[in-house]
């Protein structure tokens, strides 16, 4: 039973680091410029579907000599790119919890926070 309660202890610590590294591999993905990214997505959307112009984009589609629905589908390239990185390493992220989750000894938990990245 002291095991039991022990390896909650343990499991909790090795959380608490699995979050930290998973909290900044999000951040490299995403970078400093996340939120003006993120707009510039949902303006691209609605440049796409709907042909409106969009005060972020227009400005720079003009400097770049581009069409605005090109530099609309290049961001949402990108973003879809960016998408699906989020995507794989959430995944990673979930297995990584049920392994520490299903681990029986602090060892195990070490080896499983050095596997992804700690």
């Amino acid at each position: 039973m002291k095991m039991t309660k022990d390896m909650a202890a343990f499991r909790a610590v090795a959380q608490a680091r699995l979050d930290q590294i998973f909290a900044d591999r999000y951040a490299a993905i995403l970078g400093p410029l996340q939120a003006i990214h993120e707009r510039k997505a949902a303006e691209a959307r609605q440049v796409i579907a709907s042909g409106v112009t969009s005060l972020l984009l227009a400005p720079e589609a003009k400097r770049r000599g581009l069409d605005e629905k090109a530099l609309a589908a290049q961001v949402m390239i990108r973003a879809d790119r960016q998408a699906a990185q989020i995507g794989a390493l959430e995944a990673e992220r979930q297995d990584a919890q049920a392994e520490i989750a299903a681990a029986e000894s602090p060892a195990e938990l070490d080896s499983i926070i050095a596997a992804h990245g700690g």
